[in-house]
């Protein structure tokens, strides 16, 4: 009995430690499955750290490459281009640049040569010899005579006339002077000439006294080519540019509508013109001005009065040629909104009638026309040739 009992206590002794084992089994299982859950747990924490940080670092990486608040780059600027340089005028096609004094000029068609020149008093002793019916130079202005040689040089066969409408004059007071009406000492210059054909003689023009830079314009009367100008010193080292300021002034919209003309007095500017009414003379006064400027100027017709307006004109163009203006450039209207043709007669002294280059100022009488005693008078200044209308003005004629 004993025996059994030993071997059953033996037999457990030989089992607790395999039992043991079988305890531990469990423990270690679970053990192990915590240890890789916690280890998934760990890896897609781990994962998600990792998106983030991408994510992150994706962030950064826009925010770097385009800052937010930093303002979008600006392109260069452009620099503006400068308008080309006019190429200058060969010698002796423009006042700028005259041919000098005593040179042989070979001008279209013909060889010119100023050979002598005789200013004022000087000059006007010699004209008032030449004829006993030429008249001294009206106040504030004086003579001169040019001696030219001229020598034709046409190709064709044809025999071609030379005078003194074929030269013209200017000087620092703008003005493009023809020749004086006058007979000129011997010998004047006027002659038909074949190819190589050549002659002398004087030429006078009626200039403003004292006036500098003085310069011949050759300029044949029926020669229409663009080219055919040239110049010529009159004095050493003449010259004439166009005045700088010239290119500052624009052109405004008063007395633009002839329901709101210019008030009198005051200057208009058009493209070209630069315009002011001075004086204005109505009625008899100015029927005894119109009678008293030629003995062969008529009353007005009946109903009508003549009107002598004294106008201040300067010639504002920029292109350095002339442009010549006078009475035709006016006509005349009213509240009774007829337009009155300008009257047939000579106009009184000083006449407006001139051709100016650009700066050339001038001031002369016209006479217009109304009804009589119609009120609310105002001059129409429109420009003969001047089709686009941007001259016009209206312009009034009541102080």
């Amino acid at each position: 009995m004993k025996f059994y009992y030993k071997l059953l206590i033996f037999t457990l002794l030989l089992l607790l430690p395999a039992l043991a084992c079988g305890s531990d089994s469990p423990s270690t299982s679970t053990s192990s499955s915590s240890t890789s859950i916690d280890t998934e747990q760990e890896t897609q924490i781990e994962d998600q750290e990792e998106v983030e940080a991408d994510e992150e670092t994706e962030q950064i990486s826009e925010s770097t490459d385009t800052p937010a608040n930093d303002p979008e780059p600006t392109s260069e600027p452009t620099a503006t281009p400068l308008p080309p340089t006019p190429t200058p005028l060969p010698i002796g096609h423009s006042r700028s640049n005259p041919y000098p004094i005593s040179e042989i000029v070979n001008a279209p068609n013909w060889d010119v040569q100023v050979l002598e020149i005789v200013k004022g008093e000087e000059a006007w002793q010699a004209i008032q010899s030449a004829n006993q019916f030429n008249e001294p130079p009206k106040e504030g202005m004086e003579y001169i005579l040019v001696k030219l040689y001229v020598k034709s040089t046409y190709t064709d066969d044809e025999a071609h006339t030379i005078g003194s409408s074929d030269f013209r004059v200017t000087g620092d007071q703008y003005i493009r002077y023809s020749s004086a009406s006058v007979v000129e000492p011997e010998p004047q210059l006027d002659a038909e000439l074949f190819t190589d054909g050549e002659s002398e003689g004087w030429v006078a023009f009626e200039v403003t006294g004292g006036e500098t830079n003085l310069i011949l314009i050759v300029d044949e009367l029926f020669n229409f080519d663009e080219d055919r100008l040239r110049f010529i010193e009159l004095e050493e080292g003449s010259h004439i540019n166009i005045p700088e300021n010239l290119v500052s002034i624009q052109p405004t919209d008063l007395g633009v509508e002839r329901s709101s003309p210019a008030p009198f007095g005051e200057t208009v500017l058009t493209e070209e013109w630069e315009i002011t009414i001075t004086e204005v003379i109505k009625g008899d006064d100015a029927l005894v001005m119109v009678q008293d400027a030629n003995q062969f100027n008529e009353p007005p017709e009946e109903g009508l009065e003549y009107i002598a307006v004294k106008v201040l004109i300067r010639y504002i163009g920029t292109d350095d040629e002339s442009d010549s203006i006078d009475g035709s450039f006016f006509k005349s209207t009213g509240d009774a909104s007829v337009i009155y043709d300008l009257p047939s007669v000579v106009d009184p002294e000083p006449a407006l009638n001139i051709d100016l280059f650009p700066g050339g100022e001038t001031e002369g009488w016209i006479i217009v026309q109304s009804a009589i005693d119609e009120t609310g008078m105002k001059l129409i200044f429109e420009p003969i040739f001047d089709f686009s209308g941007d001259n016009k003005r209206f312009i009034s004629i009541e102080p």
